[in-house]
């Protein structure tokens, strides 16, 4: 019987293994104009930009640039959608620069919910202007190295 008290105690007394931390991984989107019709064609459709990001744990943090606006831009989300193409819900705010070409970024703590959506391309970034308030310019976030598309 004390042996097996003092093998208990031994167990007790011995380091507890943690899972390994997860590597960083990095994250690419090319943004395109968003969906148009007649009455913003003409607002959206030369926009351009592009978005890099990285996850590190559950944290991800997001640098891009965007131009040819033809108005300035006003803010900035991350955002989740149903699937890859599928717009959804604003998730997190973006610092963008009020001009009609510049940068913007951002750092978000993902739910597990939003980690899985980011590992199946349903999140996303948008740009919004004065002219298109609903969004001048989104991507969808791809694995750098994963072949991307917005």
């Amino acid at each position: 019987m004390l042996r097996h008290v003092l093998a208990f105690a031994a167990l007790l007394a011995t380091p507890v293994l943690t899972m390994p931390a997860l590597a960083a991984a990095t994250y690419e989107a090319q943004l395109d104009p968003t969906p148009f019709d007649a009455t913003n064609r003409a607002d959206v459709i030369e926009s351009i930009g592009n978005v890099t990001a990285s996850l590190d744990g559950s944290m991800l943090t997001v640098k891009g640039t965007f131009s040819n606006f033809t108005s300035p831009a006003t803010g900035g989300s991350f955002r989740i959608g149903l699937a890859k193409g599928v717009p959804g819900d604003a998730i997190g705010p973006l610092t963008v620069e009020h001009a009609r070409r510049g940068a913007f970024s951002g750092t978000i703590k993902l739910t597990s919910a939003q980690l899985a959506a980011l590992k199946h391309q349903a999140l996303y970034i948008r740009i919004d202007s004065e002219k298109a308030p609903d969004g001048n310019v989104q991507g969808w976030l791809e694995e750098s190295g994963s072949g991307h598309e917005s």
